[in-house]
């Protein structure tokens, strides 16, 4: 039986990945994250004639509550009534609504506008994403993704063109605005526009005024959104979590420094993930014999004991994989991440596997963008939660109390068992921390506490970036 304390015994949970790369498992970016771009979005007001629209320019980690605002200048709106944004993806509807909104009355089939960026929506040129603003006149836009500029030496809000005067706030919705444009161009009646201030011209627009106010409006981001646009799995965590009841997780968000741009050099990621490029390298072109139970043969365990330098956490002599919990968490890692499957008794390299065997970078990459690990919301929350501990580089006491008080609003533990329940949801993303040395060597062996390797923190980093 494993000699680990307090752990539980992973091995097959989850069916082995087939050969054919498949992405991750929670988002489609590449890498450690999707690469910072601009994008030109087309926004043209529905069902009126002549069309009004906009073309604006806007940074792809913009979240939908600062498009929003963008919107509001770029079309010429007042910002004075509710408004919502959604997306029809696979014969679904997904809504985003203003965060007081749900703060009111949630809502488990909407997000919050405030925790999604505008390049998880429009994922691709032609993406289209509908923005309702006054529910009342029934104000729909239709935002197109033309293209995405990857020049981001400015990466302000601008608009680039337009047609049209925005129709002023209460006028009645698109029907009415339209009709009254229709009278209005009959002379019989030359004086109705007049109703919406004697210089309102409906066919009048500056894009130089729109940008003046744009780039003037321009004040930045609070510390909850920075993290949210840098980091999506912290944007899903706080859809459930109110900042207000997190004071601790709040204080550990700055700490983080998720803006800064991954930077793993080759003598770094080479001995962070050293255990997993071993490991793929011994299993090899042929693959590895398992035994008639399906574990690693003994010659192979005891050459993972003798060459990782595993002696230390090893009791006994034994060179059988289900005594020692190192083996099984190295493979087990190795699955998780599709590097290996399984095929006719034998262990393999899948072809993601073979080819980042000798890429010490490539697989920090990799596997920064499969964490954290888990199937079920509470795995990742909690894992999130630690790697968040990891990147700021928190204190035991700041860490368990950042724990305690989280997942006591998330609701599925007291303050009794926060700690204790949080490190057994997290336990796949944990085993794996353990396994590339991430929180130390003591950590691992159980001798106590460490300080972690300086990079590690650059790790969690790019994981809470994926």
């Amino acid at each position: 039986m494993s000699i680990r304390t307090g752990r539980v015994r992973h091995l097959s949970v989850v069916p082995d990945i087939p050969e054919a790369d498949e992405p991750a498992e929670h988002g489609t970016r590449e890498g450690t994250a999707r690469g910072l771009a601009n994008l030109v979005l087309r926004v043209s007001i529905d069902h009126t004639r002549p069309s009004i629209w906009r073309r604006v320019r806007v940074r792809s980690d913009l979240l939908l509550s600062e498009l929003h605002s963008v919107l509001q200048i770029a079309m010429g709106w007042e910002d004075r009534h509710l408004h919502a944004f959604s997306v029809r993806t696979a014969g679904a509807t997904r809504r985003f609504e203003m965060q007081e909104i749900l703060d009111d009355e949630p809502d488990d089939d909407a997000s919050s506008e405030e925790r999604v960026r505008v390049d998880e929506v429009l994922t691709h040129p032609g993406s289209v994403m509908t923005y309702e603003y006054d529910f009342g006149d029934g104000w729909t836009h239709t935002i197109e993704l033309e293209h995405e500029d990857s020049d981001i030496d400015d990466l302000r809000s601008i608009c680039l063109d337009g047609a049209r005067a925005c129709p002023p706030e209460s006028s009645g919705g698109p029907s009415r605005y339209n009709q009254a444009l229709d009278i209005a161009a009959d002379s019989s009646d030359p004086e109705l526009l007049s109703q919406w201030g004697p210089t309102f011209d409906p066919a009048r627009f500056e894009v130089d005024a729109v940008n003046r106010v744009l780039h003037s409006a321009d004040v930045g981001r609070t510390t909850l959104a920075e993290a949210v646009a840098a980091a999506p799995a912290i944007g899903r965590l706080f859809d459930r979590v109110r900042p207000t009841q997190v004071p601790s997780l709040m204080a550990l968000l700055p700490r983080c420094e998720l803006t800064v741009e991954s930077s793993v050099d080759l003598p770094v990621a080479e001995i962070a993930m050293a255990k997993l490029t071993w490991f793929l390298r011994k299993v090899g072109d042929g693959g590895a014999v398992l035994t008639d139970a399906g574990y690693l043969k003994p010659a192979f365990v005891a050459a993972i004991r003798d060459e990782l330098d595993w002696g230390l956490g090893w009791v006994g002599s034994s060179s059988r994989e289900i005594d020692h919990h190192q083996v099984t968490d190295l493979r087990e890692a190795a699955r998780l991440l599709g590097l290996t499957r399984i095929a006719k008794g034998r262990l393999l390299r899948t072809k993601l596997g073979e080819s980042l065997a000798d890429d010490p970078i490539g697989m920090w990459r990799h596997a920064a963008s499969r964490l954290p690990l888990g199937r079920e919301a509470y795995e990742t929350d909690a894992a999130t939660l630690f790697l968040i501990s990891l990147a700021a580089s928190a204190s035991a006491v700041h860490r368990n109390e950042m724990l305690i008080e989280t997942v006591s609003e998330l609701g599925w533990a007291s303050e009794d068992s926060g700690v204790f329940d949080a490190k057994f949801a997290a336990q796949t993303t944990m085993s794996f921390l353990d396994l590339i040395g991430a929180h130390g060597p003591s950590f691992y062996f159980r001798e106590g506490v460490s300080d972690s390797p300086s990079w590690s923190r650059r790790f969690a980093r790019d994981a809470l970036s994926s």
